[in-house]
């Protein structure tokens, strides 16, 4: 009887799925790489084709590769950004792994991000493959990226080391079976045997999404969950609502190597964190703590038009899931004080707060709701989105710049000017608004032939002999400017707010 219960234990830890984290530098291939293997079109959906969150998929082994016995039928991989600011992404799908994929383009060679993921293995302590993807391309020397590899501590096979490597081409699907079968090599070979059956997962990532709440995708380590179980997670309890796999469907439990999508949690799991059976776990409970404030710090900036010169730049960060969130947050650094920082969309509170501590708001893979949009227009304040982290961090220091010098603007309206006058002394125009809103108060940027004119603020506005405050596109105006300028019929208003 012991021996047979032994045989049962041995065989479901060497059948369990492995874990493969793929990694390797910006645009190397790595998504499309996964698309041949699961064949789906994953990478033409990603914003600029590069990926942005850190995903995990299961597949079917083909039975053809099912050559020994113990080796598993499916296989779960976790897909990785290769942009610089994921480093805490790779590192965190690398300790997740069992093994690593580690791809390196063949036309390219070992890269900054090759070299951090070549890191994030080797802390990882897993065995990995090196797949050298595009080798359909012409004039490919894969001799030169060995010798790369070889200079950066990797010990190839074919020089006497431990690590394999496998052509592929993710275009054609070249040695993608050779992959896969290495894999289940390499699995068994590696496979560390559990000594428990207790249930452990750890969080790869965690959004706030508008249908289903809070929700994270979860990697099985070990053991395994079903719908309605109640779970732990640093010391709070919470009943699983739902599992779901990758593809969207609904699952009544999961096991060790699965990826699912939880629902159910009371707060946002952060990245990385462990996640637990209730009735296998014991609560632990924390000493109270002596509560400690921190010194006041005025948030609201000081008046004045130095006032930018003397503080950072402030942003209000909002980003669609926690990974982005965290590789924004890291990646800006020092260069901006960060006002506030949240998963979720921009919301009206976001703008009253921008507008309080004069900030801008930035928010990376969000649409923004039409009525935050009005209120930023109307409290002017400016909100900056992106899609792609790259544009974001490569724009940053040049917004930073552009605030600094006052030349970063957002266009509120615009004006053709009908007619001027000269009342008293003052300058009046005589204008017809032709986009947006103009409003008294705004600072306005007069243009002829699309050059700039000059810059000043509207003192009063009128339609026909009654005071308003704002005028919508297709309004014909008097506008009165807090000062003199030598402005034509037929300029144009630009208003900046």
């Amino acid at each position: 009887m012991a021996k047979n219960k032994k045989v049962e234990v041995q065989n479901s830890v060497i059948t369990k799925p492995p874990v493969v984290a793929v990694l390797g530098h910006v645009d190397h291939g790595k998504t499309t790489l996964l698309d041949t293997i699961r064949k789906t079109n994953i990478a033409n959906r990603e914003h600029g084709g590069i990926t942005q969150h850190i995903g995990a998929y299961q597949i079917d082994v083909p039975k053809t590769l099912l050559k020994q016995p113990n080796y598993p039928n499916k296989i779960t991989f976790i897909d990785t950004p290769g942009h610089q600011a994921f480093a805490e992404m790779r590192s965190r799908g690398a300790t997740v792994a069992d093994i690593a994929i580690l791809v390196v383009a063949a036309n390219d060679g070992v890269k900054p991000q090759t070299i951090e993921s070549i890191e994030h293995i080797k802390k990882a302590k897993i065995p990995f493959i090196v797949a050298l993807n595009k080798i359909d391309l012409p004039n490919i020397n894969q001799e030169i990226v060995k010798k790369q590899l070889s200079k950066k501590g990797v010990n190839l096979e074919e020089y006497g080391g431990e690590t394999p490597m496998v052509g592929v081409s993710a275009k054609d699907g070249t040695g993608i079976d050779k992959l896969l079968e290495m894999i289940l090599l390499l699995n068994e070979l590696f496979m560390v045997k559990q000594t428990e059956n207790n249930f452990e997962a750890v969080v790869i990532e965690s959004l706030l999404s508008k249908n289903k709440g809070i929700t994270a995708t979860i990697i099985v380590r070990s053991g395994s969950i079903s719908v309605a179980d109640d779970v732990v997670y640093e010391n709070q309890v919470f009943r699983i609502r739902a599992l779901i796999n990758w593809q969207g469907h609904p699952l009544t439990s999961v096991t060790g190597g699965d990826p699912a999508e939880v629902l159910g949690w009371k707060v946002l799991p952060k990245i990385g964190s462990k996640v637990y059976l209730k009735s296998e776990t014991e609560i632990m409970t924390s000493p109270a703590k002596v509560l400690t404030f921190p010194e006041k710090r005025n948030i609201i900036p000081p008046e004045g038009e130095d006032a930018l010169e003397e503080q950072h730049i402030r942003i209000i960060l909002r980003a669609d899931t926690a990974g982005t969130l965290e590789a924004i947050t890291s990646a800006v650094g020092n260069k901006v004080e960060t006002i506030s920082s949240a998963v979720g969309n921009i919301s009206e509170s976001d703008v009253l707060l921008a507008k309080t501590t004069k900030a801008l708001i930035i928010g990376f893979s969000l649409k923004v709701d039409t009525r935050v949009l009005k209120l930023a227009q109307s409290e002017k304040v400016l909100i900056k989105t992106y899609n792609i982290i790259y544009e974001l961090l490569d724009e940053l220091d040049e917004v930073i710049e552009a605030l600094r010098k006052g030349d970063l603007v957002e266009v509120f309206g615009t004006a053709k000017v009908l007619a001027v006058f000269n009342i008293k002394g003052e300058t009046v125009l005589g204008a017809k608004v032709t986009s947006g809103r103009i409003a008294k108060g705004d600072q306005i940027k007069v243009t002829r032939n699309d050059e700039e004119i000059g810059r000043i603020k509207i003192k009063s506005l009128k339609q026909q002999k009654t005071d308003i405050t704002k005028a919508e596109t297709g309004t014909e105006i008097g506008i009165g400017l807090s000062g003199n300028m030598a402005v034509l019929t037929g300029d144009s208003i630009i208003s900046i707010g």
